[in-house]
């Protein structure tokens, strides 16, 4: 701002000389042929101009200061208001999430687990729905193990021997042979 105001003041004085040189007005106390001597009046009208071109561009200087100071004024609000934005949601997401973890997820679960065995149990009854799901767990492809197992218990007879201890089968047969 001072940087403005210096430059105005600069200019003010560069615009009295121009105008001094321009008007041909000399120095006083030099007698000018085509001029009378400057009187008092030219000296005031003179100082009127210096004042009112040296208020103009002070004038002129303020208003670009105070656009630019406004300019980034906005732009700082603007950038504020934004990040008060996200931590308001973000403050607000985290609330709930605290929020349903506390006082939902214990009541929910409680209730699933209250109404999920009678109600599985009587889902599996019925003959169509457990048809159904058996058949689309045959089609993901989930019974096969299952179903080799139960055809290797029907050829084979007997129980059906533990995978972790194939090994110790594995050596028991090889002993007997």
């Amino acid at each position: 701002m001072s940087a403005a105001i210096l430059g105005s003041i600069i200019g003010g004085f560069a615009a009295v000389a121009a105008i001094i040189f321009w008007f041909g007005w000399g120095l006083p106390g030099q007698g000018q042929a085509a001029y009378i001597d400057p009187t008092r009046s030219d000296y005031v009208d003179l100082l009127l101009t210096v004042a009112t071109i040296f208020l103009g561009a002070v004038g002129l200087a303020v208003t670009v200061g105070a656009l630019v100071i406004g300019l980034v004024a906005l732009k700082t609000l603007r950038e504020i208001k934004d990040e008060a934005a996200d931590g308001a949601k973000d403050a607000a997401a985290d609330k709930i999430n605290e929020t349903m973890a506390a006082e939902l997820e214990p009541n929910v679960n409680a209730k699933v687990q209250e109404a999920l065995p009678t109600a599985l149990q009587a889902a599996l009854l019925n003959d169509e729905l457990g048809h159904r799901i058996l058949s689309e767990m045959a089609q993901r492809g989930e019974l096969d193990e299952v179903l080799e197992r139960v055809a290797m218990r029907m050829q084979g007879g007997g129980p059906e021997p533990d995978p972790d201890n194939a090994d110790q089968y594995a050596d028991d047969e090889g002993e007997e042979a």
